[in-house]
């Protein structure tokens, strides 16, 4: 007769392993059972987290932070363009000066050239007077030598006054600290000209602007002497 073990259990069911019992009285050499009750995730703890590893010397150890390289790239950066825009300054500060300094030089030398310009057109207005005076010396030098006429004329009817100008309506003048011509007053004609107011009129020109008239063919004033 075969003995059946007492924890066989007949047909398909399942065998009853009882759980693993503590001992009642824990003491110093007691074991601590509690590690085959820890589930599979207690026993294997995620080490994907946040962990901290040690070395085995305590200098391998680094407490100071390290700062993030995109913080350092970005100031460098900032740095760079701050260089750049103070280049920038300094040359157009620069440029700009260059500008004042030949606009300076330009508006020095436009000014002298206006001074020489006025210098020159008053040199100029001087020469020609001076040229007109000369002309004017000239003139009388070819009309006579010394200032007078060669033709000499004597006062028949007078007293003749002297003019500006041939005319009788030109204005009243002297000739040698003389109004008129009286009679039998001699005078060195220069030219004989006709009235201008009147070509029935002769004049006689004594001097640069001094006249006095002859009279007419048939009523004379003056006659030549010689």
């Amino acid at each position: 007769m075969t003995n059946k073990n007492p924890y066989e259990r007949q047909g398909k069911e399942e065998l009853d392993i009882p759980d693993f019992v503590e001992e009642k009285t824990l003491g110093s050499d007691s074991v601590d059972m509690s590690i085959f009750k820890m589930s599979d995730d207690e026993l294997y703890d995620d080490t994907t987290g946040d962990t901290k590893v040690y070395g085995d010397d305590d200098d391998d150890f680094d407490e100071t932070p390290r700062r993030k390289k995109g913080k350092n790239g970005s100031l460098i950066l900032c740095l760079i363009i701050i260089g750049l825009l103070l280049a920038s300054l300094v040359g157009c500060g620069f440029y700009a000066l260059k500008q004042h300094q030949a606009y300076v030089k330009a508006n020095t030398s436009y000014l002298q050239m206006q001074a020489n310009e006025a210098n020159y057109k008053k040199q100029i207005s001087d020469q020609a007077a001076t040229i007109e005076a000369l002309s004017k010396q000239i003139e009388d030098l070819k009309n006579n030598a010394s200032g007078e006429g060669e033709l000499l004329y004597v006062v028949t009817d007078g007293p003749i006054s002297f003019r500006t100008s041939p005319s009788r309506q030109a204005d009243l003048t002297t000739y040698n600290g003389k109004d008129y011509a009286y009679n039998d007053d001699k005078f060195k004609v220069i030219e004989v000209v006709k009235g201008t107011d009147d070509a029935d009129y002769s004049w006689a020109k004594v001097a640069d602007k001094v006249y006095f008239c002859l009279g007419t063919e048939s009523d004379v004033w003056a006659k030549p002497a010689n």
